[in-house]
C-alpha cells in the first residue's frame, strides 16, 4: 500500500455508544491478543471508520496517564548483570528481568485492533493513521500527557495458543489460566498477577530456552500495530510485558 493510499484509508469519527456492541459482536482482538476494553470512557477512544457505511475499520485507545488509578501498571526491566574475576579469567554478563512500575505517569497507545476482514497492509495503514491522530491530540493539550508514549505489543505464542515466556516463568507461581483471569479481570488481571510474582532480580539463564528466545519478541497479534509504530519511530523501551514478555516501545514526546 503506498503512503498515499495510507493517508486516505478509511476516516475519522468521533466513537458512538452503538460502536462497542459493534465491536464485541466482531471479536475484535487488541495488539496483545486480548479482548478490548470497551468500558472505558468514549473520550479515550479514537475510531477509523468506513466512509461510505461508517462502520468501525480500527480503534485505539489513549490513555493519559498510566499506572495512576485505580491499579499500578507492572513490567519486566530488562538489564544485565556482569560477573567478573580476573584472577580466574571470568567474564560473564547476564541478562537480568527485575519487576516495576516504571512507566507510571507515562501515556499508553492501548487496545490498538482492526475489523478482522483487514489484511495486513490494511491494519497497518489505518493503526498508523489512528496512532497519528493520537500524537496530534496530545499536542494540543501536552500538559495532560507524560513524557513518553507507550505501546505494548503481544509476545510469541505457540500454535496451541501458549505463551513459551509464561509457561517458564509465570506459570510457576499462577497455576491458573491466564487467558481466564485475562478475560475475567480484564488489563487489571496483570497488577494482581504481579503480587506473586519475585520482587528479587531474576536471571534469564534460569529460564528455559524456549521462555528466553520469546523475552523482547514481537508475536502475530502485534504485527500490524509494530509495523505501525515502528514507522512512527517507537522503538524498544527495554521492558517487557510480565504474562507473555511481549516488548513495551515507547516514543519520546519532549
Amino acid at each position: 500500500m503506498s503512503a498515499a493510499a495510507a493517508t486516505d484509508f478509511g476516516r475519522l469519527r468521533p466513537w458512538r455508544a452503538e460502536d462497542a456492541a459493534l465491536i464485541r459482536a466482531a471479536g475484535w482482538r487488541n495488539q496483545t491478543g486480548a479482548a478490548l476494553q470497551l468500558d472505558a470512557p468514549a473520550e479515550q477512544w479514537l475510531l477509523l471508520a468506513d466512509p461510505v457505511d461508517e462502520r468501525p475499520l480500527a480503534c485505539l485507545r489513549l490513555v493519559a496517564r498510566l499506572g495512576l488509578a485505580p491499579l499500578p501498571r507492572y513490567s519486566y526491566h530488562l538489564g544485565q548483570i556482569v560477573h567478573a574475576a580476573a584472577e580466574l579469567g571470568l567474564f560473564r554478563v547476564q541478562p537480568t528481568l527485575l519487576l516495576g512500575n516504571d512507566h507510571t505517569g507515562e501515556s499508553e497507545l492501548a487496545d490498538l485492533a482492526c475489523a478482522p476482514e483487514l489484511d495486513a497492509a490494511q491494519q497497518q495503514a489505518a493503526l498508523q493513521r489512528l496512532m497519528r491522530a493520537a500524537l496530534e491530540t496530545m499536542a494540543a493539550q501536552p500538559e495532560r500527557y507524560g513524557r513518553q508514549l507507550l505501546i505494548e505489543l503481544a509476545g510469541p505464542r505457540e500454535p496451541s495458543g501458549a505463551s513459551p515466556f509464561w509457561q517458564g516463568l509465570g506459570a510457576h507461581f499462577f497455576s491458573g489460566d491466564p487467558a481466564a483471569a485475562e478475560s475475567r479481570l480484564g488489563e487489571a488481571w496483570r497488577s494482581h498477577l504481579a503480587a506473586l510474582l519475585p520482587r528479587q532480580t531474576l536471571y534469564l539463564s534460569f529460564l528455559s530456552p524456549e521462555a528466553q528466545a520469546a523475552v523482547g519478541q514481537v508475536g502475530d497479534a502485534g504485527r500490524a500495530a509494530a509495523a505501525a509504530a515502528a514507522s512512527l519511530g517507537f522503538a524498544d523501551s527495554s521492558h517487557v510485558r510480565i504474562d507473555d514478555g511481549g516488548p513495551v516501545w515507547g516514543l519520546r514526546l519532549d
